[in-house]
């Protein structure tokens, strides 16, 4: 008997576990549904969005290589005491 007992009280704790998460899942489906700004803020927050452009300024940019060839060491360092600028 003690056993029958045990059995169907863990079962009944599966059904309410259950139940309240398909509770949890109807009530954000309403909120998200019917709130405009929730729905705005959860795509907000779950999409990547990339990045439009980036700058880069050379404060000397006449002195830049005029060809870039590819598999070859290209240097673009200033010269001693010149600073880059670059915005991100």
């Amino acid at each position: 008997m003690v056993k029958n007992e045990k059995i169907n009280y863990n079962l009944t704790k599966r059904i309410k576990l259950l139940l309240l998460v398909v509770c949890f899942i109807v009530v954000g489906f309403l909120v998200v549904e019917y709130m405009p700004s929730v729905k705005e803020a959860l795509i907000l927050a779950t999409t990547v969005k990339p990045e439009t452009f980036t700058e880069l300024y050379f404060e000397d940019h006449l002195s830049l290589p005029n060809k870039v060839t590819l598999f070859k060491e290209n240097n673009f360092a200033p010269k001693q005491n010149q600073r880059i600028d670059y915005l991100l």
